[in-house]
Formats: structure tokens, C-alpha cells, sequence
């Protein structure tokens, strides 16, 4: 749970801000009224993950509060009646994130959206590839002063390697002008070496040429955005957290359109997609496993004790199945289904990891609220198999699995396809 401040003495705007900021709970929102009440909060041990201030408070008239939560370190977006842009250039200047109008339904919304993304930026990488240090060091303060977490590169070949090395990074601005292969060349390069990578790419370039064919270029070569220099450091941050916003959309429909919403392991149209692309890849090349689990008696569960402790019998066995797999290639394939892609592993050793995995649920104490503690068992029914295909070893697998049930259940069965 993080906590954010709200500076403020208006009654109403106290009001509007409650009211959008936290409809989930799970995040707390403190209000203060004065600078006496900030000063004292400050002095806790609990950190201020940003906060949400007007410049003039009852006893802070000149914007001393602001003052003091940028002095604390504090990422602080401004929510004022004024609309005095040299003003706004001076609150900009000593480190705000930015200077919001009170005037106009929108910007209530806006700001505490804006609280929001402060807190997640902590989690977002960005990688500025960028050969001018001067440059690349402006980005960086305004990206820092945001929050970002800011990773560096001065040429494309470092870029790709850092690119290599850590996949969590979705965010990049690239300069067109670099040693080496160009801003173009490197973004197509990562285009074609990352197809699958969520990431979102902005360029920038100061080339003097037609802005609207740089930009052209630069879009058509897998860019998201184009910003031509010089540019506005707040119209950057801007572009940048549009740009923030619109990858995690897009992760999140993905790991919807890819994961079991119930257990959070894969579903079974990316299992098979997954599988049949890794059997291809090494059809005669590599031993590979096909497992098939199935939680026993799981319909008695849900007629005895609902559908509700079913839900967390799923979720309890799913998350010992991680524990203990990831990170194969596991997804929930039924509905009280499982199945395990195994590569590189022998018949043995692969009987082993099942039986370890079978002991572990069956040891499992379920807690399904009510006072019902529950325990369950699983059946596993295993092929293992040289170079026979995705069918196949899925069938042979189910075969086994059927052999399990049949005989007593909670047992481990291996066949050969």
C-alpha cells in the first residue's frame, strides 16, 4: 500500500480528489491543510510515494509547503487556481513534475492519474541511447524527476547489448545521429531481433532535414513517437508517459489474451502455440516431456463445499505447481487440468520432479474460509519422447494420466510414445 499527500485547504477540492483517487483501497491519501500539518508529517517513517499540493496555504501564502516537499524529495505535482505562466516556469524550474489548473472538470482526473503513474514509473525502465552527454543528461534529470528508473547507452551496439541483458525494459528514446549504426538501422535491428518484446520506441534527432520526413523515417522503422530537437523538456515527459501508459495496455491485454485469469499460469491456446513451436524447433534434437495433471475428486469441492473454495483449491495447487516448475512452460489446460512441457529431461529424472510435485500438493493444507481446511491430491500421467509431435505426446500423455485415475489415483504414470 503506498501513500500519497494531498496539500490542501478547500473543502470541495479535498472532496473531488477523495472521491477519484482511491474507489479500490489500496492506497492511502493523506490531507493535509497547512505547513505546520506537512512539516509534521514529514517527520514519519512512512515514505510519501508523491503528493498533490496547492502553492498557497493558510499559512504558507508564497508556495513555502511546495517548498518544503521539494526540499524532502518528494515527487509534487501542483494543483493551483493560477494560471500565471512565469509562475508555473519557476515551479517547473525548482522541480515539479508539473503545474495543474483547478479550473476545468478534466484536470482532477489528470492529476490524480498523474499521482499514479509516479508511483509505477518506479518500476519502469527506460534506455536513452543518445552519443551528446549534455543532452542525454537533460533527458535523464527530467525522466529521473519523474521517477524512471534511467539506463544509458551512447551507441547502438551497447544499446542492443543492454537490450540482451535485461528484458524488462519496454521503454527507449533513440538519437539518430550515433557512432556506428544509426538511431534507423538500430531500431530496425531491434525490431528484428526482439519481435515479441513489448516495447515502445521514441525517436529524437536534430538532423536538419524535413521534420515530417525524419519523422516518416523514423515511424516506418518501428518507432512510436518522433520528437525533433531542441524540444521542450515537458513536452518529452509528456510524450513519455503517453507512451508508459499505452505499453502497459498493451501488456495487460497480452497476459489476458495469454493467461488463465483464476491461477494466473499460461491458458491452453499459448500452451499449445508454445509447445508446438518448441517440439518443431527440436523434433530428433532433444528429449522432451508432455505431462498431464488433474487434481483428484475436484468436482466433490466444489459440490460439497462451492464454487468459491474450488477458486482457491485451483489457486493453492497452481502456485505449488510454479513453486515448483517455473520456469517450464506450465499452463492450466481444463478446468481442474494442468499440463508441463518438459525439455532435456530423462524419463528418471522427470519421474522424479513428478513425484516431488505430487507429495508437495498432497501435503498442501487449504484454507477455503468458513473454517474448512481442505487437502487434495493430483494424478500425473507423463510421455517422454526423442522426436514424436505435439498430438501425439499430448495423447500419450493423456493416456497415462487416464491409467492414474484408473488405478487409485494420486500416482505418477510414464509412457512411451
Amino acid at each position: 500500500m503506498a501513500k500519497f499527500l494531498l496539500v490542501e485547504n478547500d473543502p470541495l477540492v479535498i472532496r473531488i480528489i477523495r472521491h477519484l483517487f482511491n474507489p479500490e483501497g489500496v492506497d492511502t491519501l493523506t490531507v493535509v491543510n497547512s505547513r505546520e500539518q506537512l512539516n509534521a508529517e514529514l517527520q514519519q517513517d512512512e515514505p510519501v510515494a508523491a503528493a498533490l499540493a496547492d502553492i498557497h496555504l493558510p499559512d504558507a501564502l508564497n508556495g513555502e509547503a511546495t517548498k518544503d516537499l521539494l526540499n524532502a524529495g518528494i515527487a509534487t505535482v501542483i494543483l493551483t487556481g493560477s494560471e500565471d505562466t512565469s509562475a508555473r516556469d519557476h515551479w517547473l524550474r525548482e522541480g515539479a513534475v508539473d503545474y495543474i489548473n483547478k479550473e476545468g472538470r478534466y484536470w482532477y482526473p489528470y492529476a490524480t492519474r498523474l499521482l499514479k503513474q509516479l508511483q509505477l514509473n518506479q518500476k519502469r525502465k527506460i534506455l536513452i541511447v543518445e552519443d551528446s552527454l549534455v543532452e542525454m543528461e537533460s533527458m535523464a534529470a527530467v525522466l529521473e524527476l519523474n521517477r524512471y528508473s534511467v539506463i544509458k547507452a551512447e551507441s547502438s551496439e551497447q544499446a542492443l547489448d543492454i537490450l540482451q541483458r535485461d528484458p524488462d525494459i519496454r521503454l527507449m528514446t533513440v538519437d539518430h545521429q550515433l557512432p556506428g549504426m544509426n538511431g534507423l538501422e538500430l531500431i530496425q535491428t531491434i525490431r528484428y531481433k526482439f519481435p515479441d518484446r513489448p516495447m515502445s520506441i521514441i525517436g529524437v534527432s536534430a538532423v536538419p532535414r524535413s521534420s515530417a520526413q525524419l519523422s516518416m523515417d523514423f515511424i516506418r522503422s518501428g518507432a512510436d513517437d518522433f520528437l525533433h530537437k531542441p524540444f521542450n523538456l515537458q513536452e518529452f515527459i509528456y510524450r513519455i508517459n503517453n507512451n508508459a501508459q499505452m505499453i502497459d495496455a498493451y501488456v495487460q491485454l497480452k497476459n489476458q489474451a495469454e493467461q488463465d485469469f483464476l491461477t494466473g499460469l499460461y491458458n491452453r491456446r499459448y500452451f499449445m502455440h508454445q509447445a508446438e513451436e518448441l517440439i518443431n524447433k527440436t523434433r530428433s534434437q532433444m528429449r522432451k516431456t508432455m505431462v498431464s495433471m488433474d487434481i483428484d475428486h475436484f468436482k466433490k469441492v466444489n459440490d460439497h463445499f462451492g464454487h468459491h473454495a474450488g477458486d482457491l483449491v485451483l489457486q493453492a495447487v497452481a502456485r505449488t505447481m510454479h513453486e515448483e516448475l517455473a520456469p517450464l512452460l506450465l499452463a492450466r489446460t481444463g478446468g481442474e487440468e494442468f499440463s508441463v512441457l518438459i525439455p532435456a529431461h530423462s524419463a528418471a529424472e522427470v519421474q522424479a520432479l513428478m513425484e516431488n510435485l505430487r507429495q508437495r500438493i498432497a501435503a498442501l493444507k487449504i484454507d477455503v474460509e468458513d473454517g474448512d481446511i481442505l487437502s487434495v491430491t493430483i494424478s500425473i500421467g507423463a510421455c517422454t519422447s526423442m522426436d514424436q509431435d505435439l498430438n501425439t505426446l499430448w495423447n500419450t500423455a493423456d493416456e497415462a494420466l487416464y491409467s492414474a485415475k484408473l488405478n487409485s489415483r494420486n500416482q505418477v504414470v510414464s509412457l512411451s510414445a
